[in-house]
């Protein structure tokens, strides 16, 4: 099944219109069936080095491209013990603001600014709302951020 353009939610194969938001669809460029909604990555696992977790992370991103999944939630982890952050956390922040710069990526949101309440965290549960299911746990979580591929 493909996700709606715009809100994410599953469509029928070959639905020219979304029957949650009622946005006109484009169809699929291959053919091929879309992926999940939201596919959950940890580059944190294994406790990798700073590079080995980027390279993860830019792979995993690349495969949810070619899967065409919606939104990838990755997890970093908050770092130390003494919480002042991680060395994976900051390196994968600024990675992917460059990516998002660059525009490799569609959207970004941090998952500290994972929220109702901010315009971005709205935005983003508007148009991924597979989100919804989680919100409650994911909320203001400095260890993740969600990424459209």
């Amino acid at each position: 099944m493909k996700p709606c353009d715009v809100c994410g939610e599953p469509l029928a194969p070959g639905s020219a219109v979304c029957p949650y938001c009622e946005a006109p669809q484009s169809p699929a460029a291959d053919g091929r069936p879309a992926g999940p909604a939201v596919r959950n990555v940890d580059i944190e696992a294994g406790l990798p080095t700073v590079a080995e977790a980027l390279r993860r992370l830019e792979a995993q991103i690349d495969r949810a491209r070619t899967d065409g999944v919606g939104v990838v939630r990755v997890i970093h982890g908050w770092g130390s013990a003494t919480g002042g952050g991680g060395k994976i956390r900051a390196a994968a922040r600024r990675w992917l603001q460059d990516q998002l710069t660059a525009r490799r990526v569609r959207g970004v949101v941090f998952g500290d600014r994972f929220t109702h309440t901010t315009p971005e965290g709205r935005d983003f549960l508007r148009r991924h709302p597979a989100l919804r299911a989680t919100e409650r746990t994911d909320r203001e979580n400095p260890g993740i951020v969600f990424v459209e591929p």
